[in-house]
């Protein structure tokens, strides 16, 4: 395993300090964020891709991953080709960068929309952009994110539906108990999202009556030293990257939680 962080939570930070601050906390692997200009205003093109590898080099940091964005819980296919081609837009940036994994989304409750609705237009969008991702060389890694599809079941389901070899899971440690899970059940999520994860992110948490607050690795009330464990056990050799929202100093977080990782890691 590479241990790191997720770029997000350095949104208007020039690229290159967001590298070096991640070498400097002992990291070993950044997941890129691909929105345009989150990072003090840069687009990723032809002119900047060679400059990003440079910054990375330097610093000694791997570019693990990149986060894409999509929203596939569409009913209309047009709305579902141009979240397909968004999705897209990020598989060729990591495969110009030689990053073989991209973090997707299953998509985002709405009004009109119930999870069994959409759930063909989930299958369907990822079928179509796993094929048009895979002369790219890349892996499709949905994650358990926000309030439509945040069970870890029904994830492996959804991956076993769209059955492409190029589809996986990103694992978020902390998003199933967000998201109103117990530990009980968020340990039933884990097992079922394991044998699927090509992609880690770790949260921790506690809870204070019904919300889940998140907290720095290792500080909370998740099992993140048995999980990371049996991630190892399974075979898991991919990142392993802090995406600490807790309150609180960001960067003191998150080399909290960098300091974990790697602690549970190399013991």
């Amino acid at each position: 395993m590479k241990i790191g962080a997720v770029s997000l939570g350095w949104s208007g930070k020039p690229l290159p300090q967001v590298f070096d601050d991640v070498r400097a906390m002992g990291g070993e692997c950044l997941e890129l964020n691909s929105q345009p200009e989150l990072h003090a205003g840069l687009i990723f093109d032809h002119q900047t891709i060679p400059q990003i590898r440079d910054w990375a080099a330097t610093a000694g940091v791997q570019i693990g991953g990149i986060s894409g964005y999509n929203d596939f819980a569409q009913r209309d296919q047009d709305a579902l080709a141009t979240q397909v081609k968004r999705l897209l837009d990020a598989c060729r940036l990591a495969s110009e960068l030689g990053v073989s994994v991209v973090r997707a989304f299953p998509g985002d409750p709405k009004p009109d929309t119930t999870l069994e609705t959409v759930w063909p237009s989930l299958v369907a969008g990822f079928q179509q952009a796993a094929r048009l991702a895979e002369p790219l060389g890349v892996t499709l890694a949905i994650e358990n994110h926000g309030h439509l599809l945040n069970d870890g079941p029904l994830l492996a389901r959804l991956v076993q539906e769209v059955g492409a070899a190029n589809v996986g899971l990103t694992l978020d440690t902390g998003n199933f108990c967000w998201a109103g899970h117990n530990l009980a059940q968020a340990q039933a999520d884990f097992e079922a999202a394991l044998p699927h994860t090509v992609n880690v992110h770790v949260k921790d948490g506690v809870w204070r009556g019904d919300q889940f607050e998140f907290v720095p690795a290792g500080e909370g009330e998740l099992p993140l030293s048995d999980w990371l464990a049996a991630l190892a056990a399974a075979g898991y050799q991919g990142a392993v990257c802090s995406e600490f929202e807790g309150a609180g100093d960001f960067l003191q977080g998150t080399q909290r939680s960098v300091r974990y990782l790697l602690a549970q890691r190399d013991k």
